[in-house]
């Protein structure tokens, strides 16, 4: 004789909550928002396929998407303030072809990355400019004359991150708009003078420290620049950093979290194009979720110390690694 069990309503309710509360999208929208008890809560299957999390917690991350970074002109203000000095900048530069600056130099070394099209530099005219193609990065040395921009007759726009410690002879926010009728179809000039204005690859596959001793830098308030290269599935763990990070997301996409759970079920997807801010001292974790076939690169800016700190599930300090603390993630945090 075969047993027969009676579920009623009540019991059915309970278990489809359950179902609900346990599906990865349940799971991302609830954000562990009932007070869960303290434990292991790692889950690192999610892919690009499944439900993203919920949006970052604004006081831990800010972030600007494609279309809602506001142009003012051919440029954007994503931080700092150019003409205060010593205060951390960086600008966004769209170049249409024709597009030039005039000769000057400034009292502060400039650093430009190249993020699409060509930039064409010299360290006299735009006659004389030489082509700098995306995934290069350009030193503007203090004190040297430079001049660059978009020759006419190019066929995409020049997109630079241009970034900086502010100096009163900064003139950037206003920079940009003379035109040139020197074409891409005329001579190319030589490279210039490394002593005035240096040219250096980046690579499009790993990590790279471009200024300031990037990923590593320790002197206090000075500033860096790297670029991070991210697979499918590498992802960091929950920490902060003490100043602010600037992050430019040059391709793929970033996921991040201001949870202090390593649930990549919780991870919102930051597209190509999307400027972040980790904020200081605020909590989060970030990478590319499993599936992905395009690798997340990123460029990302600060000051010294570039240093993170690990966090708990509580969001309390981690002792340093070799202290009983916990391995670290595959790869650099960021």
């Amino acid at each position: 004789m075969k047993s027969i069990i009676k579920i009623g309503l009540p019991a059915l309710a309970v278990m489809a909550g359950a179902a609900i509360a346990f599906s990865p999208q349940g799971f991302a929208q609830t954000q562990y928002q009932n007070n869960p008890p303290h434990g292991p809560h790692e889950f690192m299957g999610a892919t690009v396929s499944d439900p993203h999390g919920p949006t970052p917690d604004p006081t831990r991350i800010t972030y600007l998407l494609p279309n809602q970074i506001k142009w003012t002109g051919n440029k954007s203000l994503l931080y700092g303030d150019p003409t205060k000095p010593g205060e951390p900048y960086g600008v966004l530069v769209r170049l249409a072809p024709g597009q030039f600056s005039q000769p000057r130099s400034l009292s502060r070394d400039r650093w430009v990355y190249v993020a699409s099209g060509t930039l064409w530099v010299s360290d006299s005219t735009a006659a004389a400019s030489h082509p700098v193609k995306a995934d290069n990065f350009v030193t503007n040395v203090a004190n040297s004359t430079f001049v660059d921009g978009n020759r006419a007759g190019a066929t995409e726009h020049a997109m630079l991150i241009i970034s900086g410690l502010g100096s009163a002879d900064n003139r950037i926010m206003s920079d940009y708009a003379q035109t040139t009728t020197v074409r891409v179809s005329d001579a190319a000039g030589a490279a210039p003078d490394a002593a005035k204005i240096s040219i250096a690859p980046v690579s499009t596959t790993g990590n790279q420290n471009l200024y300031g001793g990037g990923q590593d830098a320790q002197t206090p308030g000075a500033p860096y620049g790297v670029v991070q290269t991210w697979a499918a599935g590498r992802y960091s763990s929950p920490h902060y950093h003490p100043h602010p990070r600037y992050i430019y997301v040059l391709s793929g996409t970033w996921w991040t979290s201001s949870s202090t759970y390593r649930d990549t079920r919780l991870t919102y997807p930051m597209v190509a194009g999307s400027f972040v801010t980790d904020l200081p001292k605020g909590i989060h974790w970030d990478g590319n979720r499993i599936g992905d076939p395009n690798l997340t690169r990123l460029y990302i800016t600060g000051v010294a110390p570039a240093t993170n700190q690990a966090v708990d599930e509580d969001g309390k300090e981690r002792a340093p690694a070799g202290r009983g603390a916990a391995a670290p993630a595959a790869g650099r945090g960021n």
